[in-house]
């Protein structure tokens, strides 16, 4: 079995369980997996903004050029 299949069979079986659950876990997961996706986001926006702060100015071109 190749990779992707186990991928596809796992995400197969997690769609049956879930189609299972309650509608108050499905809502709880739902809440969870938001909080989850904007923690990744703003440590995202905290690398981008770490990387971004370079001390050096940036070169301006000269007016002739413009």
């Amino acid at each position: 079995m190749t990779e992707t299949e186990r991928l596809l069979r796992r995400q197969a079986q997690w769609q049956h369980e879930r189609r299972n659950l309650s509608w108050p876990e499905k809502i709880r997961q739902a809440e969870q997996l938001r909080a989850t996706v904007e923690a990744f986001r703003v440590q995202r926006r905290q690398r981008s903004a770490a990387t971004s702060l370079d001390p050096r100015p940036t070169p301006r071109p000269s007016p002739e050029t413009r």
